[in-house]
């Protein structure tokens, strides 16, 4: 059970962080604005991190992906799909990763239109540069976190993914929408 006190006092930094000029409608609120400010705050790590090894973190995500596959190659739509980006994006990204050696893209010879990715060895290289440190940093920011409370914290995210899947299959809650 959460301490109240500190449950308190976090909402109340909460509030100062995100300039927030009331209080939260409740504990809902408080624990999603956290979540998102949260999120926001290890992407602005993200954006200075990944600049100063020379790669985007798009360009990162890719790399891990094709290493994780281990050989797979891919269609350029199927890593669209797995980074949750639209294909333009994706091929913006493909084509500065391919300029820089990283990547290898050949016509798929079941389907000339579309094209497979893998990855080359300078994009293992550079993979392997940026992963040592990426990690070292993850292990920053969880650093003093206890075993218990990280176990927490992925089964706390399970359960609203699950969650956000429910609603999102009926987002007005069986409600029809009011008139426009």
């Amino acid at each position: 059970m959460a301490n109240p006190v500190s449950v308190s006092k976090a909402l109340t930094r909460l509030v100062g962080e995100i300039s927030l000029n009331r209080p939260f409608t409740g504990l809902h609120e408080g624990a999603f604005l956290s979540l998102v400010w949260t999120w926001q705050r290890l992407e602005q790590v993200g954006r200075r991190f990944f600049p100063g090894h020379g790669i985007t973190e798009a360009q990162f995500n890719v790399l891990m992906i094709l290493d994780d596959y281990g050989g797979r190659r891919f269609r350029q739509h199927e890593l669209a799909e797995i980074l949750v980006v639209n294909r333009a994006s994706a091929g913006s990204v493909l084509e500065k990763m391919e300029r820089s050696g990283w990547i290898e893209r050949k016509p798929d010879p079941d389907d000339r239109r579309a094209m497979l990715v893998s990855l080359s060895r300078a994009g293992k290289a550079k993979l392997a540069e940026v992963r040592g440190p990426y990690y070292e940093l993850l292990g920053r920011i969880f650093e003093g976190v206890p075993k218990r409370e990280l176990q927490e914290l992925i089964l706390l995210c399970d359960r609203l993914r699950r969650r956000i899947d429910e609603v999102a299959s009926d987002p007005t809650g069986g409600k029809e929408a009011g008139p426009a």
